[in-house]
């Protein structure tokens, strides 16, 4: 019987939490990797929304609700992941030359998200920003890990590679991005009911005051 990736789960996820290139190199051979890939950055933001879902539970939100608002910010979360992966990989097509798989940048990426699996913690009063930044760094070093072992690039192309990626990302997000960015934050507080608060400065400035957050209308529109 073949063994997969699902099979290697516990060695693949603790060696990508502890930086381990065998652990990248595995995820990129072994069968049903890139199901795991996605799987480990779907469970990430299923985990930072849980974290941030305090404030669901300050506003009351319905059962029904909380669950749909919690696995709607997991594809949300999902699709930051997928741009990011395409961003990092034509990067390392066009400036490093490099013909690397456009699934296997996605694999490795979606295993560095392992220590994003963490970011319940980000709800702990006074510790979320520390902890959110801590996860992020962690995460980039798994990616210049993963892709230096894998693709076999050298460790600055691969940190030039994920960085501007990231840049283009947010480049993106700021100009022909920004409808969508509104429509799924509009869509996230209409499944939620409430106007939701992704800052986490912020979140934490309405746990420390109680103030709750406003109800949204049925179908108020995104802003423009």
């Amino acid at each position: 019987m073949t063994e997969t990736a699902i099979d290697r789960l516990g060695e693949i996820l603790w060696g990508a939490i502890a930086l381990q290139s065998n652990a990248f190199q595995l995820i990129d051979t072994l069968p049903l990797s890139s199901r795991l890939a996605f799987l480990i950055v779907l469970l990430a933001g299923l985990s930072q929304a849980i974290g941030q879902g305090i404030i669901l539970f300050m506003n009351r939100v319905k059962p029904s609700r909380f669950i749909l608002s919690l696995f709607l910010a997991a594809i949300l979360y999902a699709f930051g992941y997928i741009f990011w992966g395409l961003s990092t990989w034509l990067v390392c097509y066009v400036f490093f030359e490099q013909n690397a798989s456009v699934f296997s940048v996605a694999r490795v990426l979606g295993l560095a998200y392992a220590p994003e699996l963490f970011s319940i913690l980000i709800a702990l009063p006074y510790l979320g920003v520390p902890i959110s930044i801590i996860l992020s760094i962690w995460t980039f070093l798994g990616c210049l890990t993963g892709m230096n072992a894998v693709l076999e690039i050298g460790m600055w192309p691969a940190f030039w590679s994920a960085v501007l990626g990231w840049v283009v990302v947010q480049i993106l997000q700021r100009t022909i991005g920004r409808p969508v960015k509104a429509l799924g934050q509009w869509l996230a507080n209409y499944v939620a009911g409430v106007e939701l608060i992704a800052d986490l400065k912020e979140i934490e400035k309405v746990l420390e005051l109680g103030i709750p957050t406003k109800a949204m209308p049925p179908n108020d529109p995104p802003n423009k």
